[in-house]
């Protein structure tokens, strides 16, 4: 399952109808009727709603793994069983 993470807090419409509070930071399946909905309110980078002790610099940021690969680029993989 992929998952996503919340960029903001707000309350958003449901397509079914209703409305639906949506926290910062927290993690969605990407195949959420919400998320499909509001793709612009989420992101794969899990540092949204991140907690520190004190303000980060940008430098400081814990580094984001690229998942998948780029358009023509090939990732290792590795054969288990």
């Amino acid at each position: 399952m992929k998952v996503v993470f919340a960029k903001s807090t707000t309350t958003v419409g449901l397509p079914s109808g209703g409305v639906v509070g949506v926290q910062e930071g927290s993690h969605w399946s990407a195949d959420d009727e919400v998320v499909r909905a509001h793709p612009d309110l989420f992101s794969e980078d899990p540092r949204h709603g991140m907690l520190f002790s004190r303000p980060l610099r940008e430098d400081e940021y814990p580094p984001v793994e690229q998942a998948t690969a780029a358009p023509g680029e090939r990732r290792a993989a590795v054969r288990r069983g």
